[in-house]
């Protein structure tokens, strides 16, 4: 396969951005729910207002609010009983990811299977929030949503230049390389600058964007770099373990920095491993959560 040239390569990139600008918004109801949550002044009952408005919505975060993976032993009835039980970050986190997969729709290139490609975000949601828990990071629920939307990006190329990527799946089987790089190389972009590109239109809260640009560079962020560095050993754990496909079935090493600032250890890692098997069962739900 010929590499495209630069200037080639140059318009592709300026193309995709005009088509990240021009992406549907976030709903009104959940542009509303992110920022109320960030005042300190808001009750319970205010974010409760502001989602039932939604009913679509509404009934999708009592689904997951319901589901094995929270495991309460008595039935959620609303929101306001949600919010009070699960805090505003994890109804905040989970009216976002609703929200965002909703815009995406179509059907996967071969070698790319959206149920596969589901599962393996699942993983590295719940991989994330072991991790975040481990070293008390400030939120593991912005942990586990940033690992849910890691790779939108992907979500983007599949939808939106779905032949191109088609070329890229091909690339990266032929060739043996990591999906980001096969991207770069053929498209300009790889999905977690593009995933930037589409946290900055949403407006999503910082650490979230820190795990979407940059968990395959974690030591390039710099206001948010404990998160980066979660998502990305969250994602490597999970290829390790062969939860879902995302793409590539490379397994890169964690870096020395990642190991570091993650404190992860031989006994831990396998600590990791155990607990992510146990939660993945009871995480059916979020499996299903693009279809509801």
């Amino acid at each position: 396969m010929i590499e495209k040239d630069n200037k080639e390569i140059q318009e592709k990139i300026e193309k995709i951005i005009e088509k990240v600008k021009a992406l549907p918004t976030l709903s009104l109801v959940v542009a509303k729910v992110i920022q109320v949550v960030s005042n300190p002044l808001t009750s319970a009952s205010d974010l409760s207002k502001i989602i039932t408005v939604d009913q679509a919505l509404t009934a999708k975060v009592l689904r997951l609010a319901n589901s094995a993976f929270y495991g309460f032993p008595f039935r959620i009835q609303n929101i306001a009983h949600a919010v009070s039980i699960l805090g505003f970050d994890t109804i905040r986190n989970l009216a976002l990811t609703v929200s965002v997969y909703k815009i995406f729709s179509g059907e996967g290139n071969e070698g790319f299977s959206h149920q596969e490609f589901w599962k393996h975000c699942v993983g590295v949601a719940i991989c994330a929030s072991l991790l975040a828990k481990k070293i008390k990071y400030k939120s593991s629920e912005a942990a586990f949503t940033a690992g849910l939307l890691h790779d939108i990006g992907k979500n983007f190329f599949e939808q939106y230049m779905h032949k191109e990527y088609g070329e890229v799946l091909k690339y990266v089987k032929d060739n043996k390389v990591p999906i980001y790089q096969a991207e770069k190389r053929l498209i300009g972009i790889d999905h977690s600058e593009l995933g930037k590109l589409m946290a900055e239109k949403w407006n999503l809260p910082i650490e979230l964007k820190a795990g979407i640009a940059y968990h395959h560079y974690p030591e390039q962020e710099k206001d948010e770099q404990v998160m980066a560095y979660i998502i990305n050993a969250a994602n490597i754990f999970c290829k390790q373990k062969g939860i879902g496909f995302a793409g590539d079935d490379i397994i890169e090493p964690i870096s020395k920095e990642g190991r570091l600032l993650l404190n992860l250890d031989r006994t831990y890692e396998e600590m990791i491993m155990n607990s992510l098997e146990a939660e993945i069962k009871e995480a059916e739900a979020f499996f299903n959560m693009p279809q509801y």
